[in-house]
């Protein structure tokens, strides 16, 4: 009978959902089932038919635990765009365009209402004087990443980039291959199908260079990112309460935790579908190593990056309508891409601020064409261009837009030398971490690259070890209670 209860509260378990704590890669028990998931894998990894369907089952399985009968919506999304794809590829003219925007709106319908309808119903009432009553809704994860997946299936079709794909079960291991699905990086199509009927061949190779990826994800997140993340938080729920200096070391601290965790997240995305044979685009290449803001768009969320570029700002008009209009196509690319990240103005601002760069670095560009780049030039465009993305980060982060004032007010106007002296003898394990990730993303890149090359040619016996070694040291500074990826609630 005993046994009868814990089968059952074990099954219970296993196919319950949280909306609060969803169920992600830094989880034991993901680990746990995923380590049984490759076991069966190994057996049907030479079936492709077998194996897709298989992959698909698992994903779908790992989107319910996360957003439960919400699974119901990203399923009827990718029957309907299955279909529209078929007749926007088929018809001609204004027939065309029209099936498009037909495909488009129903896409983006599921996104405006869980993500923006309250944000819209409050901005009413206050400029209205109205009192619409605001919904308690729950944002479905990843819903951001797979409509514009799903977005740039369907204009790639209109565009006769791609043909859409033949069979349901191809487009819907597109859309739910579980590595990227609930927080990127964004898949485009014409980099994915064609893996789906031609996976890459596992070898030695492919497997060093999977579990390589895991690792230093999981490294990132759990060891670095998390950790600085307990004083961020001490932070950010009184700003006004704390001195210039320690809402200075919170602003570098999150900066860092931001990359480390969704720079984590995508390493682990990226190992754990090439051990399925697939590979994922790169997201992240030393984006703090920056010289100017656009380089920095150019190495951040490459995958966003590009997708703004292309189904906002190159068909707005790009650079091709005049010198005025390309600084406001990119102000209204910048602006969309702040308010896809969330439904505030902070991130409205934030979108704002850094559109605004881009259109000052464009002019600074045509003004000093001719001014070569030096050493001494490059080392100061780093670190303006850190320190202005790391300000502007604290809008990110901050509870409110008030808030955001509070913290950089502080910054600019209470800074006291003796303050940092105290908080060394008072933080000195924080401090130790924050020089750690300054030092690691700061390393120029040519010795990051070389440190992995040669970490892939390392006998297995050593890989066993230092596998080991940082698992010991996840284990060791993991929280009882994992926080989420930061992208998760984008």
């Amino acid at each position: 009978m005993a046994s009868e209860i814990t089968s059952d509260g074990f099954f219970k378990k296993a196919f319950d959902y949280s909306f609060k704590e969803p169920w992600f890669f830094t989880e034991f028990s993901f680990l746990f089932v995923f380590s049984v998931f490759l076991i069966c894998y190994t057996l049907i990894i030479k079936q492709n038919n077998f194996k897709k369907i298989y992959i698909i089952c698992f994903s779908l399985f790992f989107y319910y635990k996360s957003s439960g009968p919400f699974l119901l919506l990203f399923i009827l999304m990718i029957i309907i765009d299955y279909f529209l794809a078929f007749l926007i590829y088929k018809k001609e003219g204004s027939l065309k365009k029209i099936f498009l925007w037909i495909s488009l709106l129903f896409s983006l319908s599921f996104l405006l209402y869980f993500k923006y309808s309250n944000f819209f119903i409050q901005n009413f009432n206050e400029l209205l004087g109205t009192s619409f009553n605001q919904h308690n809704l729950f944002l479905p994860i990843g819903i951001s990443f797979y409509t514009f997946q799903s977005i740039s299936y369907l204009v790639d079709v209109y565009r006769n980039e791609i043909s859409p794909a033949k069979k349901m079960s191809d487009y819907a291991f597109y859309m739910t291959f579980f590595p990227h699905l609930v927080a990127g990086p964004i898949v485009r199509a014409k980099d994915f199908l064609p893996q789906i009927t031609y996976p890459n061949i596992l070898n030695k190779i492919l497997y060093k260079e999977s579990i390589l990826r895991i690792i230093i994800g999981l490294l990132k997140k759990l060891f670095v990112a998390d950790y600085l993340g307990k004083y961020v938080d001490i932070i950010h729920q009184s700003p006004a309460n704390f001195s210039g200096a320690e809402n200075l070391l919170s602003m570098y601290a999150y900066c860092f935790q931001i990359y480390f965790d969704f720079s984590g997240y995508s390493d682990i995305a990226i190992g754990i579908a090439l051990l399925l044979g697939y590979r994922l685009k790169e997201n992240f290449n030393n984006p703090y190593f920056s010289k100017n803001i656009s380089e920095f768009w150019r190495k951040w969320h490459i995958s966003l990056s590009n997708w703004l570029k292309d189904y906002i700002y190159i068909p707005l008009g790009g650079n091709r309508k005049g010198m005025f209009n390309t600084y406001l196509f990119l102000l209204a690319t910048m602006l969309i891409g702040g308010f896809w990240h969330g439904a505030d103005w902070r991130f409205l601002i934030w979108g704002l601020a850094h559109g605004l760069a881009l259109v000052i670095h464009k002019i600074w560009s045509k003004l000093f064409l001719k001014l070569k780049n030096n050493m001494i030039s490059n080392f100061i465009g780093i670190i303006i261009t850190f320190h202005f993305v790391a300000l502007c980060w604290i809008l990110f982060r901050s509870n409110s837009f008030m808030d955001a004032y509070k913290s950089i007010n502080k910054i600019i106007f209470n800074i006291r030398l003796i303050d940092f002296k105290g908080f060394w003898f008072s933080r000195r394990e924080f401090c130790y971490l924050l020089m750690i990730a300054f030092s690691i993303v700061f390393i120029p890149p040519i010795i990051k690259e070389k440190f992995f090359l040669l970490l892939n040619r390392l006998p297995t016996l050593t890989w066993i070890i230092w596998i080991m070694i940082s698992l010991q040291i996840i284990i060791q500074f993991k929280e009882d209670l994992v926080q989420p990826f930061i992208y998760f609630q984008f």
